[in-house]
Formats: structure tokens, C-alpha cells, sequence
């Protein structure tokens, strides 16, 4: 045993050069496959993702965006709404209640109708990846 080990050893020390790069190799390959590259969470700092778990967070963002500018459309189609009714009472205009009812009532639910079908096709969607 004692002679074995001799051996190994000098074939090391005549070899210090070719062991060291084999050594480095190993340590590089296990190091390219066997680990996943991560990085900081824009949102959440203290987290660590990888490049898949960072695009959909980063989808889940722009989702989130997109609904909050269609809430901001919605707000501004039923100001618009509200302004022309103003305008039409402000120049003696007779306004038909329930026409006007109908009118904001329908720019509300197409509105909410359309934010919801998208809102849940994106979750959807996200729900079927692999994060």
C-alpha cells in the first residue's frame, strides 16, 4: 500500500503541471453543468432566480402594468362620459336618464368584461409554464 501511494506521489510531482490542469477542468466542468446561474430579483432583492423564474416574473410585471393602464382607460372613458353629459345639461340639452345610465353602465361592463378575459388568459398562461 505504502508503495502505491509512493508511486501516485511521484507521478504528481513529475506531472505537478498536467494534475493541476486536470484538477482546474474538473472543477470547471462540474462547475458549468452542475450549477444554475442566479441573480437578484428586481422586485424582491433578497431573492435569488434563475433566467427562467426572471422572465416570468418579469411577464407577471408587465401584466400587472397593462391592467393597471386599462384601469387608467376606464377611468378616463367614463370621465369623458360623465364631461359630455355636463356639456349637454350645461346648454339646456334634455337629458334621457336612462339612456345615459345605460351608456356609463355599458362602458363599465365592456370595460370589466374585456380586463377580466385578458387578466385571466395571462394567468392562465403563466399558471402553465415552468417556473
Amino acid at each position: 500500500m505504502k508503495n502505491t501511494i509512493k508511486k501516485i506521489g511521484e507521478v504528481v510531482r513529475h506531472n505537478q503541471f498536467i494534475m493541476t490542469a486536470i484538477v482546474i477542468g474538473v472543477v470547471m466542468v462540474v462547475w458549468v453543468y452542475g450549477c444554475a446561474s442566479t441573480t437578484k430579483s428586481p422586485w424582491k432583492p433578497e431573492e435569488k432566480l434563475t433566467r427562467e423564474e426572471l422572465t416570468a416574473e418579469i411577464e407577471l410585471m408587465n401584466t400587472k402594468i397593462k391592467t393597471a393602464y386599462a384601469d387608467l382607460e376606464k377611468q378616463e372613458l367614463f370621465k369623458q362620459e360623465l364631461f359630455k353629459v355636463g356639456v349637454i345639461m350645461a346648454e339646456g340639452g334634455t337629458v334621457n336618464p336612462i339612456g345615459v345610465g345605460i351608456g356609463l353602465l355599458g362602458i363599465l361592463g365592456i370595460g370589466a368584461v374585456a380586463d377580466n378575459r385578458k387578466k385571466d388568459s395571462v394567468i392562465k398562461t403563466l399558471k402553465g409554464k415552468t417556473v
